[in-house]
């Protein structure tokens, strides 16, 4: 998760933890508001890295409120290593919209601070099905951290 973006729904520093989540694959298929975002689908030999971020019960309902349109599953016995605490996702139903683009400001937040190395397997790791709309100038992403 892209720490800029992040800080605007939790502000001040996280430490944020890595791990690897088993039986998932990143999928950008998830609408709001008329566009598409980043979603996680069960795919038996797949894996998802990304990070854990400590949050209090106050936090997580912040989350919630968020990340509208995603249903807030714990994926304690999926990862890797299982923590000693409930481990949250979000994650939206695993639908097609032929009609909607995805926002190039809100791939480019996904991919901020990653290596081109990194980001080349980012995206080869992500299924990305539908058009991607040139908004970079005036970002239709909220949450967009594009520096």
């Amino acid at each position: 998760m892209n720490p800029k973006s992040i800080r605007k729904t939790l502000p001040g520093e996280r430490a944020v933890e890595p791990a690897r989540l088993l039986g998932y694959q990143r999928k950008i298929n998830a609408p709001v508001d008329g566009y598409l975002y980043l979603n996680i689908v069960p795919r038996a030999e797949k894996k998802v890295e990304g990070v854990i971020i400590p949050v209090t019960d106050k936090e997580l309902q912040q989350l919630k409120k968020r990340e509208v349109g995603y249903g807030c599953v714990d994926i304690s016995n999926s990862l890797e290593r299982r923590k000693r605490r409930n481990t949250y996702t979000f994650i939206a139903p695993d639908r097609s919209y032929p009609n909607l683009q995805i926002p190039r400001s809100y791939l480019l937040t996904c991919l901020l601070g990653k290596s081109s190395t990194d980001r080349q397997q980012w995206l080869a790791e992500t299924i990305i099905e539908n058009e991607i709309k040139e908004d970079t100038k005036t970002p239709v992403y909220a949450n967009a951290a594009l520096e």
